[in-house]
């Protein structure tokens, strides 16, 4: 038997060991752990124990597919008292953007220009913002990638408490960048791959798989082209581990393409009256999600790469779903998709596997809708065949709408957890306004603070982001969002970066 805790004599509650106060104490959340705590000193004491955090941060953060705030080590290499500040970080910042009007703790704003002689200002093309994408970083640290004008990528290093943001290093590129796409694999070698055209040669491309390295602290971090990709067969769309995804119009093929090897497998889409255009695409347990303008497929996607590039067919979905709307194509502008775990099994009946994606259409020049989809499946069994399964086991519903009113989403970020993040436009009285909203298809409960899902209830998921007075976004043309660090980062045509901090 553990040894008891020792306190002052005369309190029953001294001769507990401390055992039994981690079985007590971890079936508490969070939240009743911070406020059972205060009754007496034998109480606190239990909620000092580093077991009682580590179970209910697996329970309450973990177990409810909510991502660790600013988790630097493993949870087994962490102290009692990093453990509990974790765990109020990342129940502070859920409590903050499940409110009715989430607020940034702290914020900050900068320029990104190009660095050269003093006297040579840039114009506004070289500093116009078109994508900005967030990276891992070291040391309590984040690296954020800035593409400006299309002909260089700058790395900003995002410092916390408060946040501060300093330049890290760049690329220059003498032709245009068509697209970047981070790996989505923390552990693979290469950061990200980008796509480009070749120098004065208007219908001639190449891909670039690159690192920065090094990633140590007090350096630069430098660009390091890994390899090269001649004619890429389409836009790059998705990056993971070795593979890299290119996506073709004209032909409807998703080509993956193994970057050491050149191995190469192709996904076919069939079903299409026109051209598809891309929307979104997820891969998660054997399946590949990819949504277009008006169509939701499905494809059984192998695990391992002998399979995977065993055959020169073309693989065909194993499911397709139409969006229509009143009996048309929907015309989906935006969508998103992320995985969810078995933990958010109330969504469906039963799945064990699955996505959730949420996409917007234009209804009027007034009103937009916004649909939530849910891809479900109860056994990720994957086919050597080029051919559909006579029977697929695949669902695809759709969850619940709603009408966004006047805003235009401009663009949408879903993360794991189920928040997300819209960055919308509007007119008001002949001007154009821009904000920043929060949606959440989840509720509390108001007394427990349990997740439960609004399966019956109206879906009303945007928030406003309530900016300080001082803070005003125009001209947005690109935002990312990093739902564990719990920030939301804006770029502007003028070069403007704007970072907001929430937790």
């Amino acid at each position: 038997m553990a040894e008891p805790m020792l306190l002052s004599s005369g309190n029953p509650f001294n001769t507990v060991p401390e055992d039994i106060w981690e079985e007590i104490f971890s079936h508490m959340t969070i939240r009743e752990i911070l406020e059972v705590r205060t009754v007496c000193r034998a109480f606190y004491k239990a909620t000092r124990l580093r077991q009682v955090w580590f179970r209910a941060i697996q329970r309450d953060i973990v177990g409810e597919n909510l991502s660790i705030c600013r988790q630097r080590e493993p949870l087994r290499d962490l102290p009692t008292e990093e453990l509990e500040s974790l765990a109020r970080k990342t129940m502070r910042l859920a409590k903050n953007m499940a409110a009715h009007n989430p607020r940034p703790t702290s914020w900050v704003s900068v320029r990104d220009q190009l660095q050269g002689p003093s006297n040579v200002q840039p114009s506004g093309a070289e500093i116009y913002i078109t994508q900005i994408l967030l990276l891992n970083g070291i040391g309590g640290s984040k690296w954020l990638l800035c593409m400006s004008a299309g002909y260089k990528i700058s790395v900003w290093e995002i410092l916390a408490d408060p946040v501060s943001c300093v330049p890290a290093g760049r690329l220059d590129n003498p032709s245009p960048i068509l697209d970047v796409q981070l790996n989505n694999d923390p552990e693979a070698e290469s950061n990200l791959a980008i796509t480009m055209q070749d120098k004065g040669r208007m219908q001639s491309y190449r891909a670039g798989i690159m690192k920065l390295s090094p990633l140590e602290t007090g350096k630069i971090p430098a660009f390091i082209t890994l390899e090269t990709l001649e004619r890429p067969p389409g836009s790059l769309i998705y990056f993971k581990g070795d593979l890299i995804f290119f996506f073709r119009r004209r032909t409807r093929n998703i080509t993956v393409i193994n970057w050491r090897t050149r191995a190469e497998a192709i996904f076919h889409m069939p079903e299409c009256e026109e051209w598809p255009a891309s929307r979104a695409f997820e891969i998660h347990a054997g399946k590949m999600g990819f949504v277009t303008m008006d169509h939701i497929y499905v494809f059984d996607f192998p695990s391992d790469e002998a399979t995977l590039f065993g055959s020169s067919a073309p693989r065909l979905p194993i499911a397709v779903h139409p969006l229509k709307a009143a009996g048309a194509p929907m015309k989906v502008e935006k969508a998103t998709i992320v995985p969810y775990p078995p933990a958010w099994q109330l969504v469906v009946p039963s799945p064990d596997y699955g996505m959730s994606v949420i996409l917007r259409r234009k209804v009027s020049a007034t009103a937009h809708e916004a649909f939530h989809y849910i891809i479900s499946w109860n056994d990720p069994v994957q086919s050597d065949s080029t051919t559909p399964a006579p029977q697929s086991d695949v669902q695809i519903k759709s969850f619940r709408k709603a009408v966004i009113g006047g805003h235009y989403c401009a663009d949408v970020k879903y993360a794991r957890s189920g928040r997300g993040i819209v960055l919308w436009q509007a007119k008001r009285g002949g001007k154009l306004q821009e904000g920043l909203s929060a949606f959440d298809p989840r509720r509390r409960h108001h007394l427990t603070g349990e997740v439960v899902w609004e399966t019956e209830m109206p879906w009303r998921p945007f928030a406003g982001i309530d900016l300080p007075g001082n803070v005003v976004l125009s001209a947005c043309t690109a935002f990312d969002t990093d739902d564990g660090e719990g920030r939301i980062v804006v770029g502007s045509s003028d070069g403007r970066i704007t970072i907001l901090d929430f937790a």
